[in-house]
């Protein structure tokens, strides 16, 4: 538990908007010691920062990259078995409000159900439990169970993991429960940003899985600036942790590429 902690800490330090506010409060304590040229400087930088992320789109640019990396497939005839990773659901207002909330990342959800009404004879499956240190028993699997129930789907055709609390613990996960076979045809329903990361670690596992991209952010090498500075730092945000995530699962051994592409 203590080391999940610190790995959610730890992912300030790919929030841009959280760096930038650490930068500033730096600012201010120099400023308090009276250190005005280092306080100047270091001002001079969020702001030049600050202006390059808002009137150029980098966060465009490096969620393109990843979203590019495995591109969409025909699907195939016959299926034995779809998967999607947590990640879509916000389990503490599902909670709270008795409906199913969703995120951004909401056609992770719509394009699950289309794929399970398409092969209505595949393992439906559903790994999220809570990536939440804070509130452990608010599983994701709930908002998953609400939202099929609203769409008129049977939620108990579906297979729920909900022990993970992230994308390695997900597939691992899923992995020992399903016992999947080398023959099976299996998808992968995840945002087309996040597919990379988790591509390395299916194929660390030894799992072979056909990947369905969904939830895109990003048109292509865009030079016109966000009207939404929002929007823009949001998308950096998403960036900055993917590839911190590819690094980060590189170095620890869950992934055996720095960058998965299709085929390796």
């Amino acid at each position: 538990m203590a080391s999940f902690l610190l790995y959610k800490l730890l992912g300030i330090f790919v929030d841009p908007l959280a760096i930038l506010l650490l930068l500033l409060l730096i600012v201010f304590l120099l400023l308090r010691r009276g250190r005005l040229s280092g306080a100047r400087r270091l001002l001079g930088l969020v702001v030049t920062v600050m202006l390059l992320v808002t009137v150029l789109p980098v966060g465009e640019w490096l969620l393109y990259r990843l979203e590019q990396r495995f591109p969409a497939l025909a699907l195939p005839a016959k299926v034995d078995g779809i998967i999607m990773l947590g990640g879509a659901q916000q389990p503490r207002l599902t909670a709270a409000y008795k409906q199913p909330a969703l995120n951004g990342a909401a056609e992770r959800m719509t394009t699950f159900l289309a794929l399970a009404r398409r092969y209505p004879e595949a393992k439906i499956v559903f790994s999220g439990g809570s990536g939440d240190p804070f509130h452990p028993e608010l599983h994701e699997g709930l908002t998953v169970r609400l939202f099929l129930e609203q769409q008129g789907f049977d939620p108990e055709r579906v297979i729920y993991e909900s022990s993970s609390r992230n994308t390695y613990e997900n597939i691992v996960n899923s992995k020992q429960m399903l016992r999947p076979q080398d023959k099976e045809v299996w998808l992968l329903v995840q945002s087309a940003a996040d597919i990379p990361r988790a591509m390395g670690v299916f194929h660390r596992l030894g799992w072979r899985i056909t990947p369905v991209p969904c939830d895109y952010n990003a048109l292509g090498w865009n030079w016109l600036p966000s009207l939404s500075i929002t929007q823009t730092f949001a998308l950096l945000e998403h960036a900055m942790h993917e590839w911190a995530g590819l690094l980060v699962y590189h170095w620890t051994d869950k992934t055996d590429r720095l960058f998965p592409a299709p085929g390796n």
